[in-house]
């Protein structure tokens, strides 16, 4: 498999980085999030915080175990990050979390001083197995099993330590609640669920929220109940 591809193949747009002038650019490991998606953790390193000048540089930082992905010791310069991942570089005592912009670009956005050990995770499916447990799969490619009697929704959002996977909060998919929009042209938008529409065919069900925006249910990322519960890109909210 090639470690990268040239710049017009990868999403540079919403990598913000510019097109032209390099020739190549680095391509996200299969893993956690889809790599149209997501970005390589060298370009996190180099492009968006700044801390090299080039990839190679920006292998070594990685490669001295020096930057963590949710908790955990990252060595491989591409290691895809996506959406709600935590990057900490324990030395300068930094912490970002990973977010979309009304534009579709992925941000990072510093955390204060004690929000660097949750993220939120989406529910993406859960499955009944042995022994009266239910798994979880959410969308950052992670899973986890809990006993039947603390059971959550298919949707619903998860605040969990990390790297431990204990979960802290939860917050249901419902009418109420502040969600994200993470896909389709309203990307980014911010705002409170005001009807969720089933649709009687093979067609995704809809979410409907304040402001005039409709998106498909897949899209839709809750992040709180009355207010957003993490730090937001510089948007309004509907």
């Amino acid at each position: 498999m090639k470690k990268h591809s040239n710049r017009y193949q990868a999403p540079t747009k919403k990598w913000g980085l510019p097109s032209k002038k390099h020739y190549w650019a680095p391509k996200t490991r299969a893993g956690a999030h889809p790599g149209d998606r997501s970005v390589p953790l060298t370009v996190i390193i180099r492009d968006f915080l700044g801390y090299a000048e080039n990839a190679r540089e920006a292998k070594k930082i990685i490669g001295r175990r020096k930057v963590l992905v949710d908790g955990k010791i990252k060595t491989d310069e591409n290691t895809a990050v996506g959406l709600m991942d935590v990057i900490s570089i324990p030395e300068l005592k930094e912490h970002y979390r990973v977010m979309f912009d009304q534009s579709g670009k992925i941000h990072m956005i510093h955390l204060t001083e004690g929000n660097e050990g949750w993220k939120l995770c989406r529910i993406e499916n859960k499955t009944t197995i042995k022994n009266g447990l239910t798994q979880y799969n959410l969308h950052d490619g992670r899973n986890f099993s809990i006993e039947d009697s603390k059971t959550y929704n298919t949707k619903d959002v998860l605040k969990i330590e990390i790297p431990s996977q204990l979960v802290m909060e939860s917050y249901p998919f419902k009418e109420g609640n502040i969600a994200l929009v993470t896909g389709g042209k309203h990307i980014g938008e911010i705002g409170h669920i005001e009807r969720y529409e089933v649709v009687k065919s093979s067609k995704p069900n809809l979410v409907h929220i304040k402001g005039g925006i409709s998106t498909v249910e897949e899209y839709v990322f809750i992040l709180g109940e009355d207010k957003p519960v993490i730090e937001i890109p510089e948007v309004g909210i509907i």
